[in-house]
């Protein structure tokens, strides 16, 4: 085994997974997917094999969750009445919040985002309250959707790092 190499994935997979962990959260970065390079990056060092049905599940999952977390809050948005201006602000404010008042930001900045979004769409206070509540639930759900995988993802690397020293 090529120690150096080992070091050289595991050091990048450990940064895949801050980036990972890190898109959980940030809407402009695809966590799980991110995360799962870290399992390439050891596992393209050669010095720890996962299994092509543990790579090819844990990919799958990344995929999948990365693309329904951008559909399902679109789908969960229109379905409770919201609007496109909604769905806009809620983003704009998920980053404005991460910026203006973190981290309480993250939470508050959807809500005040879409709720924003629907009044300059021109609709009632109701209506926007409303959207603003669906959105900050989507987005909450995904944000914990997105870090349990993220979490097994990282368990599994951790597992396959210690794995290469224990081997050593």
């Amino acid at each position: 085994m090529d120690l150096a190499l080992a070091i050289t994935g595991i050091v990048l997979g450990l940064a895949a997974l801050v980036v990972g962990f890190a898109g959980c959260i940030l809407p402009v970065l695809p966590g799980p997917p991110i995360a799962f390079l870290s399992l390439l990056c050891l596992q393209a060092t050669g010095v720890h094999d996962y299994g092509v049905v543990a790579l090819v599940v844990l990919g799958a999952i990344s995929l999948l969750i990365a693309v329904l977390d951008n559909l399902v809050p679109v789908w969960g948005v229109q379905r409770i009445g919201g609007s496109k201006a909604g769905i806009l602000g809620g983003a704009v404010g998920v980053v404005v919040g991460l910026f203006v008042f973190p981290p309480f930001g993250l939470i508050l900045g959807p809500l005040v985002g879409a709720v924003t979004g629907e009044l300059i769409a021109g609709n009632t206070a109701k209506k926007a309250f409303t959207s603003g509540v669906g959105t900050l639930l989507g987005f909450l759900c995904g944000a914990v959707a997105k870090t349990a995988l993220t979490s097994v993802i990282a368990a599994y690397f951790l597992w396959g790092a210690i794995h290469v020293f224990w081997t050593a």
